[in-house]
């Protein structure tokens, strides 16, 4: 009967140590390197975009203190785009145990996995840069903020009617212009310095092929590669870093994804960029075949052929590309503009 005792003894102390431990870890937020290194940063007009358009899934997250001012612009703006509000305080302790506390906390919300993008706001940025490296820390790979918090994302709600951020297919190269900017580039050994960028998702480069020495940049990876120095581009995909003197092509099968990649590109200073929007690809029988844009999770739709092969007209494809400069130079500055304004 002693010894049962004192064995029980023991396990209460031993439980009531643990408890102690976990109170304390709970009542600590843990430190973090802030760096700029270990999230992305969006401009308040790349911010915008991806409200307006949905180029990608996000979780958009209000991480404002609790003694924040609650009305003015910022609020007001914070209520329109249905964030989720969390503590600082409170997000380590939830995001460590998302699995049983999420669904309490947010139930209307799904529960954000390690690969969920997710953006952080507050309203000047501070809070949102020490959640998005605090998430980082735990594993969450595709975190951002927002360049100035949601104060500066204020004055770009009010020209959201005029079209000038939408996405349109107008200054996107066709499948002629692709041929001879890709010919050019064999016959002259690439003294464009063209670099392919392929942003699709894993399941669209594997089941329709891929464009001849393009690089897979999946767009959801996009926000904190660009701020990563050369040599983690290079552990991350397997190539150099491109740089400002370099021609980027951008091919995508959406519109959407393929404009905010290029608003990602140009803030970062990589402005000499062009798109390819469009789902045609060789077939290994040579015959050009396209397939239509499909959600994530969705089930894959058949290629279908279009009836012609890699001949292409030379003539329509020189227009193609001349149209395309003078269109993406005539809404540079529509946004440059826009730009001044705010």
């Amino acid at each position: 009967l002693s010894l049962i005792a004192w064995s029980v003894r023991v396990l209460r102390s031993a439980k009531h140590r643990d408890r102690a431990r976990n109170r304390q870890t709970l009542s600590s937020s843990p430190t973090v390197k802030l760096s700029k290194q270990s999230y992305g940063v969006l401009s308040p007009k790349a911010f915008w975009m991806l409200i307006e358009s949905k180029p990608v899934q996000y979780l958009l997250l209000d991480v404002r203190p609790a003694n924040d001012e609650t009305s003015g612009p910022v609020h007001e703006l914070s209520k329109r785009l249905n964030v989720t509000h969390i503590l600082p305080d409170e997000l380590a302790h939830v995001l460590r145990n998302r699995n049983t506390l999420w669904k309490k906390r947010f139930p209307d919300v799904p529960v954000p996995s390690l690969r969920t993008t997710m953006i952080f706001v507050s309203t000047h940025g501070h809070s949102s840069s020490h959640a998005a490296a605090l998430a980082t820390s735990l594993g969450f790979a595709r975190c951002s903020v927002v360049d100035g918090g949601l104060a500066a994302a204020v004055p770009l709600t009010h020209f959201e009617s005029n079209g000038v951020l939408s996405p349109s297919n107008k200054r996107a190269l066709s499948f002629d212009a692709l041929m001879l900017l890709l010919e050019t580039v064999r016959d002259n050994g690439n003294t464009l310095g063209l670099v392919i960028l392929d942003i699709r998702r894993f399941d669209e480069r594997t089941l329709y092929g891929a464009l001849e020495g393009s690089a897979h940049v999946p767009i959801d990876s996009l926000p904190k590669a660009l701020v990563s120095n050369d040599e983690d581009w290079i552990r991350m995909f397997r190539f150099h870093k491109p740089s400002a003197e370099d021609m980027l092509l951008i091919h995508s099968r959406c519109a959407k994804s393929a404009a905010w990649a290029k608003q990602l590109l140009s803030d970062a200073g990589l402005h000499n960029c062009h798109l390819y929007v469009d789902g045609t690809y060789p077939g290994p029988d040579g015959q050009i075949r396209t397939y239509e844009a499909y959600g994530e999770g969705d089930a894959p739709p058949e290629p279908v052929e279009i009836g012609r092969t890699l001949s292409f007209d030379r003539t329509k494809a020189e227009e193609n590309y001349l149209t395309c400069e003078s269109k993406s130079e005539e809404i540079e500055q529509q946004q440059q503009q826009l730009v001044v304004v705010v």
